[in-house]
C-alpha cells in the first residue's frame, strides 16, 4: 500500500469517521498497514464490518475489538451499518 492516508487520519482525529467496511482480509491487511501506528490505534476502537466470519479472526489478531460480520453483497453492508447505528440511538 503506498496510497497518503492523512486525510483519513485527519477526519479520525477530527471524529468523521464511525466505521469502517472491508471487503476481503486483504483489504484489511493493507488498510492496517497504510495507516501506521497512530491510525492503527483508531482502527482498533472503530466498528468494523467484514463481508465474512473468516475475516473476524484477521481483524480480532489485528486488535480491532468490534467486529460484525455483514455479509458480501453492498445490500447486506448497508443493512448493518444502518441496523448498528439505529440500535447506538
Amino acid at each position: 500500500p503506498r496510497d497518503d492516508c492523512a486525510p483519513l487520519l485527519a477526519a479520525w482525529a477530527g471524529g468523521a469517521v464511525h466505521a469502517v467496511t472491508v471487503s476481503s482480509g486483504e483489504g484489511l491487511s493493507n488498510l492496517h498497514a497504510m495507516l501506521g501506528t497512530p491510525g492503527q490505534q483508531w482502527l482498533r476502537g472503530t466498528p468494523l464490518f467484514v463481508p465474512h466470519a473468516r475475516h473476524l479472526q484477521a481483524a480480532e489478531q489485528l486488535g480491532i475489538r468490534e467486529v460484525v460480520v455483514a455479509g458480501a453483497a453492498d445490500e447486506d453492508v448497508t443493512a448493518a451499518l444502518v441496523a448498528y447505528f439505529a440500535a447506538a440511538k
